[in-house]
């Protein structure tokens, strides 16, 4: 009998040069060079469900990664209309010039929101 069970999927917004490699592992690659290009993939992929077997739909994305430069650049508004679910979420991730911060900054207060208080003081 066919396993029924259809699994998430995982993304990345980038530039080209930085995030091709990462389709050689399955992942959905999504070519964004400025942040209104990344705002937009980021929408879509968040936006995309699958159908289950049983007719259920569910996110095609469990995870969702940006890089930091690219994440920088999206509004208040646009995290708050993204977080509204626990699935996908949304990583912020350093490039190849290195971490700016931002991504730990991101998860500290997904970490924060969710537990209540700043478990990393």
């Amino acid at each position: 009998m066919k396993d029924a069970k259809q699994n998430y999927k995982i993304a990345i917004i980038g530039n080209k040069d930085q995030i091709l490699g990462f389709k050689a592992l399955g992942i959905t690659a999504c070519v964004a060079n400025n942040g209104a290009d990344a705002r937009e993939s980021l929408f879509q992929l968040y936006k995309e469900e699958i159908t289950l077997p049983n007719g259920d739909m569910k996110k095609k994305y469990a995870i969702i990664f940006i890089l930091e430069d690219l994440a920088m650049q999206l509004s208040t508004d646009d995290y708050k209309k993204l977080n509204k679910t626990a699935i996908p979420a949304i990583i912020p991730i350093p490039g190849i010039q290195g971490t700016q911060g931002y991504g730990s900054h991101r998860i500290k207060k997904m970490v924060e929101q969710a537990v209540g208080s700043d478990i990393f003081g």
